[in-house]
């Protein structure tokens, strides 16, 4: 006799399957608008050669105008150049310094990785800022000092040039979020193959050549992918130091075209497309192979905590890492700090050449303080909004084995597809066509969401990882208890990676205080951020001023990272 649905074992499991269907619906329409909408407006908007406000007239005069312009062609070339020249020397030491931190008896280790942490943090305009107060032609201190020289004719160092670019952005962006992925991977490798080739005599680095760096080849490339795609995206430091220079990356020629009077939306737009479509092909096969894939595979048979014995070599690894962090972190802070306290920027030699004066005026700037309020704002909002939005998505995407939940991953590395730039002109208009653009346009609310959005990929493959570590038992329990979905999400799966969250609540925080290219187009006088005034100082020439402030900004995530790690938050793998 078949059994009545009300009858069946597990009467609560069809509520339960029809609740998380309908979150998986509703993120999966929350994230079409929010991210799919943009793109398909820049996509559009490239096409159109209408005034804004009037009918849409398409053509692909946009893109013959963009495309025309032999600056385009030479922008975009420009970004891939930069883009790989600074990943091979990234790459090379992202994988010595994740090795010798979790694979060898290197003494600190721990320490290291949580400064890397650390590093990832401080925003890189002020470092830009400190580099121009080190090497800048004219006043740079480095070549002030090797003028005194006799066989130093001229400056030695000029931070606006390509190697310039490329020095400066190593030091803000080179290893530190590679050091991170990196690390956990080589820390939860399996011991058995590297412990054979020890057996069969080889040595050290040729265990770390011909076995681990093998075995470890998908996510060292995938990592690489990743750092390529970031790469391509990177505004902050050819803004400050390309545009002087006159190099120009597609980012800040997609900014020169929104800033022209009047602003050029079509050429802008169509170059973004074309960038979309090659960050999209790189994105959808770095997405293909992580699908499904664990960021952190432990294994209880082949795990070993034994380190490589590095002999003495482990003192020289040790000051080595300590001295390429004291000279691309500690050195320019420390310039910084100076440069905030300089009468004129630069100027070591004029009379009287400290002062607090510029420290006192921003302190008591009206506008310094309301930016500060919006920037708190904006960022505790981002960090909220983030735990409770990809905690959900990141359950939902390790969970559900459906068509829609892949779809959801894919949408959810649409913001490190679409550059800071372009999501926020196309977020602009979204905002713009919205009955509820007196809410968002112009607001800290509208910042907010647009970074909630761009933090989405780190956000949900945290999440997701750690969801897949906790496997499926938990759930199957309290199933078997009656718990309903809500119940089982909500007081058994959130308190146990509730670390994550704390993490993923502090990256956002830290993203949303320093970001620059995402509320560059979205901001309005009354909702300001720091970041955006910090550039509108570096603009307008009161570098004095400016260094103060990216000081600041500096203090205060600092603070926020070691308050987070007295807390206990897990930033390192011990």
């Amino acid at each position: 006799m078949k059994m009545p649905a009300a009858s069946l074992p597990f009467p609560g499991l069809r509520v339960r399957l029809r609740l998380s269907h309908l979150a998986e619906s509703f993120m999966l329409v929350f994230f079409a608008v929010v991210m799919g909408l943009p793109v398909l407006f820049l996509l559009w908007s490239s096409l159109n050669v209408a005034a804004p406000g009037k009918d849409a007239v398409y053509s692909l005069a946009n893109w013959i105008r963009g495309f025309s312009d032999p600056g385009t062609l030479s922008a975009l070339w420009m970004s891939f150049l930069l883009s790989v020249v600074r990943l091979i020397p990234a790459m090379i030491l992202s994988v010595m310094v994740a090795w010798l931190i979790a694979r060898t008896d290197m003494p600190g280790g721990n320490t290291l990785e949580f400064l890397c942490w650390f590093a990832y943090f401080i925003p890189d305009f002020p470092l830009v800022l400190a580099w121009i107060l080190l090497l800048d032609p004219s006043f740079g201190f480095l070549n002030t000092l090797a003028g005194v020289l006799p066989f130093v004719e001229g400056p030695i160092f000029n931070p606006y040039s390509f190697w310039g670019i490329v020095w400066v952005h190593t030091s803000t962006n080179g290893i530190w979020f590679k050091v991170m992925l990196l690390t956990p991977v080589f820390r939860r490798l399996g011991a058995s193959l590297e412990e054979a080739a020890r057996v069969a005599g080889a040595s050290n680095l040729t265990t770390l050549r011909r076995i681990t760096l093998p075995v470890l080849a998908p996510m060292v490339l995938a990592v690489a992918a990743l750092s390529l795609i970031r790469g391509l995206e990177s505004f902050n430091t050819e803004l400050l130091l390309g545009l002087p220079a006159g190099i120009y990356v597609y980012a800040t020629r997609i900014y020169d075209y929104t800033r022209q009077e009047p602003p050029a939306f079509g050429e802008a737009t169509a170059l973004g497309s074309v960038f979309l479509l090659v960050l999209v092909v790189l994105s959808y096969f770095y997405w293909r192979y992580l699908r499904g894939k664990r960021f952190i595979v432990v294994t209880g048979q082949a795990y070993s905590t034994m380190r490589v014995k590095l002999g003495k070599w482990r003192y020289w690894a040790l000051g080595g890492c300590l001295l390429y962090f004291a000279v691309m972190m500690i050195l320019p802070l420390s310039f910084l700090l100076i440069g905030s306290f300089m009468r004129r920027y630069g100027f070591f030699n004029i009379a009287s050449p400290f002062t607090a004066a510029h420290w006192q005026n921003l302190l008591m700037d009206p506008i310094f303080l309301s930016s500060l309020k919006n920037s708190l704002i904006i960022a505790t909002a981002t960090a909220l909004a983030g735990i409770v939005l990809y905690s959900t998505v990141g359950y939902l995407v390790a969970s559900r084995k459906s068509r829609g939940a892949e779809l959801l991953d894919l949408f959810c590395w649409l913001p490190w597809v679409v550059p800071g730039i372009l999501m926020s002109l196309g977020l602009l208009w979204l905002f713009l066509a919205t009955p509820l653009r007196s809410v968002l346009y112009g607001s800290v609310w509208g910042i907010a969401l647009a970074m909630t959005i761009k933090d989405s990929p780190v956000s949900t493959q945290a999440f997701k990882a750690a969801f897949l570590q906790l496997g499926p038992d938990l759930e199957e329990a309290a199933r078997v208890t009656g718990a309903s979905w809500g119940y089982t999400y909500r007081r058994i799966l959130l308190p146990l990676v509730a670390p994550i969250a704390a993490t993923v609540g502090l990256l956002n925080f830290g993203s949303a205080l320093t970001s620059i290219s995402t509320p560059v187009l979205l901001y309005s006088a009354q909702s300001r951020p720091l970041s955006i005034l910090l550039m509108e100082y570096s603009f307008t020439g009161e570098l004095e001023r400016a260094a103060a402030l990216g000081l600041l900004i500096t203090l205060i995530i600092s603070a926020m990272v070691l308050a987070g790690r007295r807390l206990g938050l897990k930033l390192t793998g011990s």
